[in-house]
């Protein structure tokens, strides 16, 4: 029988956890599992101190330093991703595009923009919520990269539609314009006037350098 992916995830997560406290003798704080590539998984165990643990996909402890540092390094970088897209402002946002919607459906430009930054916002908070996102995986991060950028897409039309409203605001329904000053705040705060990939680059530097202390602290010799 197959099992659901994240029950099969927590299956994973639960044998590592036992096989890091046979090798330590002690239950680790925390475990995140790590894909480094399709299929190729590891485990990052958490202890007090701080100190750490890798274990590789055979759960038993990884010897190559610079495998642990890739592990540690993709680890870092997922939490940070993480940070970046908070599905609480993702589903603020689709809130108040829905409130925009409700009061015009013109110009058709803003409609479907704001149509398509909703949609998309809220593809993302899918991404957000599953249970499998308790793996770190960066085969993901392409994915979701490209969901951030279609939603980047769909508020750089809004944008363009809405020039020509900036000037004539006055004249606008009082409604209209406090929903769509609404929906530029929530957009703001969820950060997607700005693309995914050049904020990531450098997370990952700094990732890179948080990694190398992750290493040094290896609860077993490494080579």
């Amino acid at each position: 029988m197959n099992l659901d992916p994240a029950e099969a995830l927590l299956g994973q997560l639960t044998a590592a956890r036992a096989a890091a406290e046979t090798f330590t003798g002690t239950p680790p704080l925390g475990i995140r599992g790590v894909e480094i590539a399709s299929g190729d998984r590891a485990y990052l165990c958490a202890y007090e101190g701080p100190a750490f643990l890798c274990l590789g996909a055979d759960l038993r402890p990884l010897r190559s330093s610079r495998r642990v540092e890739q592990v540690a390094t993709a680890s870092l970088v997922w939490e940070q991703l993480e940070a970046m897209l908070d599905a609480d402002r993702l589903r603020d946002l689709a809130a108040a595009a829905a409130r925009v919607l409700a009061i015009a459906s013109e110009p058709a430009a803003m409609a479907d923009a704001v149509q398509g930054v909703a949609e998309t916002a809220l593809a993302l908070v899918e991404w957000r919520d599953q249970p499998q996102r308790a793996l770190a995986s960066l085969p993901q991060i392409d994915i979701v990269s490209a969901r951030h950028e279609r939603v980047f897409r769909a508020y750089e039309r809004f944008v363009a539609a809405t020039e020509g409203l900036v000037a004539a605001q006055d004249a606008l329904d009082s409604d209209l314009v406090a929903a769509l000053r609404g929906f530029e705040e929530a957009a703001g705060r969820a950060s997607v006037g700005e693309r995914l990939a050049p904020r990531l680059g450098p997370v990952i530097e700094a990732c890179h350098g948080a990694a190398g202390e992750i290493t040094s602290s290896h609860l077993t010799p490494l080579v």
